[in-house]
């Protein structure tokens, strides 16, 4: 009885290393672009309006290297990020928080994946966030393309 705990034990737990191993590769070869209408910040970065490439340098388990890169070369930031459960989507789409008049990356959502991923907020926006004394709106940016 105990050897069919440990053997059941054993196998989900290499169900779940296998789905992890499986997600990460399907991330790690998909790659957006998108066309954003206004300056934003990624940490401390400020990026300008325009068509960006976005895709995920090292996924792992728990997290993952974002680089977002301008289609021109003039611009590139890259920020690590957190995986956060969700619905799986039908379009790639990019999230921003939005305060005032400044945007802030929030979330990447690949296509067809129930798993996005979350930007840390920044110490920018953090003070402006306290300064406004207001909750941020969402704001989405669908994939133009997604490869």
């Amino acid at each position: 009885m105990k050897n069919n705990i440990y053997l059941h034990f054993a196998t989900a737990l290499l169900i779940a290393t296998i789905g992890v191993t499986a997600n990460a590769q399907s991330r790690n070869t998909q790659r957006l672009q998108v066309n954003v209408p206004f300056a934003f910040n990624i940490g401390n970065s400020t990026m300008p309006a325009g068509e960006y490439n976005v895709s995920i340098v090292n996924p792992t388990a728990s997290g993952s290297v974002l680089k977002i890169s301008s289609l021109d070369g003039r611009s590139t930031a890259m920020t690590r990020t957190t995986d956060i459960i969700g619905w799986s989507t039908a379009s790639a789409k990019l999230t921003f928080r939005h305060y005032g008049a400044r945007y802030f990356l929030a979330e990447v959502w690949m296509e067809s994946e129930s798993t996005g991923l979350a930007a840390p907020k920044s110490s920018p926006e953090k003070t402006l966030q306290r300064q406004l004394g207001k909750a941020a709106t969402i704001y989405e940016v669908v994939a133009v393309n997604a490869r």
